[in-house]
């Protein structure tokens, strides 16, 4: 017999999913709004450390986070002894990338971007601590213990915004020093959370032997990984240009703030539609382990379980991203009725981003029959397309969301046409891999 899996802690799931997104993006933004001792220029300088420290974390920990996916997947030891194995090595490994990455940009920030030798240490310290605690949070999501990540980012980024706030009071020079003790705290919790989900295993696996293990992976995974890194690029790509481009023109570096950036994150929300991609991991993840299994009845009865879970997260996610949009723009047009270019920037980013993650939500499917190669062809599609549009970003900023959203499209194209054509063939893809085998 097929098992039937209940909707409801599948649902339950992708809600948790998705809520430290959502605390990071609430927090930050009712902090960045309560820090009113900053001037314009020292309010944009702690801006752009805080946002390089998590852009540059996500993007240098993509690879090592996949890595820590297909370690925990490794059916030779437990998932727990898997989960310490590889935050010992996404540690190892978050702290060596922290520390190069430091010291290869120091000249940049001492001479573009005026940064004092304090802050530029400050940098490293948070560049560090978000590295790792992005490794901590992988270990849970690939174990499927949701719970811990909400849990540590609610009580987290609390810790943030008190620490950060309160020593803006003090002293708005030191500002940038409460916001690093808060994401250090955050991180103590995230460790305390693998302490208490994973506990202590009794194997003992040397840091050779590690390295060993994740050079046998790494080869197998090049466009999984290639995918993770393309998909964190496509999310800020088209804001660094701007920020770029603008500190250019205005010979300060570069400048976060303004309405491109508040409408583009804001145009990321109705991203949290995403929480769609953990629903269908939970509803489909025994289905896919056992596909094989029993009688050709069980098989064929699973696939259409499969399909059925399929179309189901697909207008999940839509729903809940039209929703957010909706939601959003409502909002936007009340707050910032004058503003016509960061409510053009938030449209357009809205719609780029329900297809992008729709790419990330087709990306199970192809990697269930070895097509990760078009998941990280899609995501590729969508920085080209932001990086096509820098030539017109100069007569309208809001041409870098237009290369985001046309990018995004025709992502989204190569990668629904791949994942329609393997489910329209599926029973035939099924049986050849099996057959290979």
């Amino acid at each position: 017999m097929v098992p039937v899996h209940r909707s409801r802690p599948a649902a339950g799931q992708a809600v948790l999913f998705v809520i430290p997104s959502m605390v990071i993006t609430i927090v930050s933004i009712v902090l960045f709004a309560a820090l009113n001792r900053f001037t314009d220029q020292e309010l944009n300088m702690f801006s752009v450390a805080v946002l390089l420290a998590v852009i540059l974390s996500l993007v240098g920990t993509a690879g090592m986070q996949l890595l820590l996916y297909k370690l925990i997947d490794d059916r030779t030891l437990s998932r727990e002894a898997s989960a310490l194995r590889g935050i010992r090595l996404g540690v190892i490994y978050s702290l060596l990338f922290s520390i190069a990455v430091s010291a290869a940009l120091y000249p940049v920030f001492r001479d573009f971007l005026s940064f004092s030798p304090t802050y530029s240490i400050y940098f490293g310290v948070l560049l560090t601590l978000y590295s790792m605690t992005w490794i901590f949070t992988a270990a849970f999501w690939a174990t499927e213990r949701y719970t811990y990540p909400a849990v540590i980012f609610g009580l987290g980024y609390l810790w943030v915004f008190v620490l950060t706030f309160g020593v803006h009071q003090l002293s708005a020079q030191a500002t940038l020093g409460g916001y690093t003790l808060g994401v250090a705290v955050l991180l103590v919790f995230a460790f305390a959370g693998s302490r208490l989900a994973f506990g202590r295993t009794r194997a003992r696996y040397t840091l050779g032997q590690d390295l060993d293990a994740a050079g046998r992976i790494i080869p197998r995974n090049l466009a999984a990984i290639s995918f993770q890194v393309f998909y964190i690029l496509a999310i800020f790509l088209d804001k660094i240009i701007i920020w770029a481009l603008t500190g250019l023109n205005t010979f300060q570096g570069l400048v976060v703030l303004g309405p491109y950036t508040t409408g583009a994150f804001l145009g990321l929300i109705p991203a949290f539609s995403i929480a769609a991609v953990a629903y269908f991991d939970v509803k489909t993840r025994s289905i896919a382990e056992r596909l094989y299994d029993g009688t050709l009845s069980d098989i064929r009865q699973r696939i259409r379980l499969y399909k059925l879970a399929y179309r189901k997260g697909l207008a999940l996610l839509f729903l809940v991203g039209l929703l957010l949009f909706a939601v959003v723009a409502t909002t936007a047009l009340i707050v910032f009725p004058g503003e016509q270019l960061l409510l053009r920037v938030l449209i357009t980013t809205s719609l780029g981003a329900l297809f992008l993650v729709v790419i990330v939500y087709n990306a199970n499917v192809l990697a269930l029959f070895g097509r990760t190669g078009t998941s990280a062809t899609s995501a590729f599609v969508v920085c080209a397309g932001i990086c096509l549009a820098i030539p017109f970003v100069a007569l309208d900023p809001w041409y870098a969301s237009i290369g985001f959203l046309a990018g995004s499209f025709l992502g989204f194209l190569i990668s629904r046409s791949a994942t329609s054509r393997l489910l329209a063939q599926f029973e035939y893809r099924l049986f050849r891999l099996l057959v290979a085998k």
